[in-house]
């Protein structure tokens, strides 16, 4: 389908012709790594919120001067792309710890990649702490004061007004992508899928590279053009899919390929990012602090029950029959959250499969090996 190549083509590359056409229009990017930055904020300045990838990275030469192998491939690869000045066509950059490595490459790109952009004031650089205890308002009322020093620094570099009006738009727009992705998941409960797991994460990398308008028009046609598609006519057993960052489709693709369809996922570049709507009947910054301090979490906050209740609720709507993990090498935090899973696995008998992969896609005959063997105890 020439609508699901739209959304697939843009998550092979780092600087898309939408992106493009945005900087042609005047339009500042700002880029983030992890959904702890709440993106409307960055909308409501009139900026384009990027997330930042390197697609196009091939080696980390540049990167491991200040790196080393004990990092992530994954904030090795996007240091590399900084220095390289691939991200050139960005305006600004908000860090966050989303994870200890995530929050040293925030050090980098201030210290090194952007600091003379920023140091002449070209450049905007702001950092938001994002505390890791949900459902407490000690926590909550600290994200919100970051949150409110994000919108006052982002009003006074770029010389804008972020009114409650623009914060009340920006949340209703991403509200309605949010509300879009969410039907595209639920047609994937059908026996018959009409779009794969790796054609859906195509889509939900795309939504985090271009304008919100121009991906709600592209999904909603999309969306009118699926019915009676199939996407993959013949499969072994349906899987859900968890773990870590992952935005490259054809690393799932190698595991649907092997006839393992996934239906549904906790990535964050796929549902944790777009599972849960803002509040709209709340007064605007609160109702942000509120959805991105209890969103669907990942191990980094101390709320593993509530995630495994999640998992649990997916797999049974979705009818999966069983749970990949991936990790990226080097991830403590997934590390942890895979001995976990592994063992609810063997209370609750979902066959669970955990792999290891690097950012860059690799290693694929073992992978398929492992998934063939997977699909098979299972059958």
């Amino acid at each position: 389908m020439t609508e699901l190549s739209q959304f697939s083509d843009l998550a092979r590359t780092t600087y898309n012709l939408d992106m493009q056409k945005w900087k042609e229009r005047g339009g500042r990017i700002v880029g983030y790594f992890c959904p702890n930055v709440p993106e409307e904020i960055i909308l409501a300045a009139g900026m384009l919120p990027y997330r930042l990838r390197a697609p196009e990275s091939r080696d980390t030469t540049e990167a491991d001067r200040y790196t080393t192998y004990l990092n992530c491939t994954y904030c090795r690869h996007t240091v590399d792309e900084a220095l390289l000045g691939k991200y050139n066509f960005l305006d600004g950059f908000v860090g966050t710890n989303g994870c200890d490595q995530m929050r040293r490459v925030s050090d980098i790109f201030r210290a090194v990649a952007f600091r003379e952009p920023a140091k002449s004031g070209k450049f905007f650089l702001e950092y938001v702490g994002a505390p890791r205890v949900p459902f407490d308002e000690v926590s909550l009322r600290y994200y919100r004061e970051e949150l409110e020093r994000l919108k006052k620094s982002l009003e006074v570099h770029f010389e804008v007004e972020i009114t409650a009006g623009k914060l009340e738009a920006a949340i209703a727009q991403t509200n309605e992508s949010r509300r879009l992705l969410h039907d595209l998941y639920e047609r994937r409960k059908a026996k018959e899928p009409p779009v794969s797991g790796a054609e859906a994460l195509g889509i939900t990398v795309a939504y985090t590279a271009m304008p919100k308008e121009t991906f709600n028009q592209k999904l909603k046609a999309l969306l009118a053009g699926l019915n009676g598609r199939v996407a993959v006519p013949k499969y072994r057993k349906r899987l859900f899919l968890y773990g870590s960052e992952l935005d490259d489709p054809e690393w799932v693709k190698i595991i649907e390929d092997q006839g393992g369809l996934v239906v549904a996922d906790g990535l964050c570049f796929g549902a944790r990012m777009f599972w849960d709507l803002v509040d709209e009947s709340l007064k605007p910054m609160e109702a942000l602090a509120k959805r991105y301090h209890e969103r669907w979490s990942c191990p980094r906050m101390v709320d593993r029950e509530r995630r495994q209740a999640r998992i649990a609720e997916i797999v049974r709507d979705w009818k999966a029959d069983g749970i990949v993990g991936e990790r990226i090498v080097f991830c403590q935090l997934w590390g942890s959250e895979k001995v976990m899973t592994n063992l609810e696995a063997k209370e609750t008998g979902i066959p669970t499969l955990w792999l290891e992969r690097e950012y860059l896609l690799g290693g694929t005959g073992q992978t398929k090996t492992r998934v063939q063997a997977f699909l098979e105890s299972m059958e």
